[in-house]
């Protein structure tokens, strides 16, 4: 015998079922909550992206226009700049647009943009 009485092992169930009740619901919120994070993440992202595509595609322009080469060897030369710098791509094509009239692209991007166009030039590319 457990030394409990029938009416406290019911309330005993009960409590146990009540705590079990909260527990799910503590994770549908959280996992809720979760969710809801990634989603503001990624519309984030999305409307970084949506923002960054005029100054990609001016700055594709620019190239073609300075390399003589197709909106695709554009973009790719674009591509190549970002993963040598380490610079991401919209920054690529941020400081491109802006050395038209400004100053030139930092070293790593303007050292990364001379082997791209250098190599794009050679056929190599």
């Amino acid at each position: 015998m457990s030394g409990m009485s029938d009416e406290q092992a019911g309330t005993g169930n009960a409590a146990d079922a009540s705590w079990a009740a909260s527990d799910e619901e503590q994770y549908r919120v959280v996992s809720a909550e979760a969710e809801s994070e990634e989603l503001r993440k990624e519309v984030d992202g999305l409307r970084q992206a949506l923002a960054s595509h005029p100054v990609i595609d001016m700055a594709r322009g620019i190239v073609m226009a300075t390399a003589a080469c197709t909106p695709e060897q554009a973009w790719q030369l674009l591509v190549d700049v970002s993963q040598h710098s380490n610079v991401k791509l919209r920054e690529v094509a941020r400081h491109i647009v802006d050395s038209v009239n400004g100053p030139p692209p930092p070293p790593a991007v303007r050292t990364a943009l001379r082997a791209a166009i250098a190599t794009l030039r050679d056929g190599t590319g």
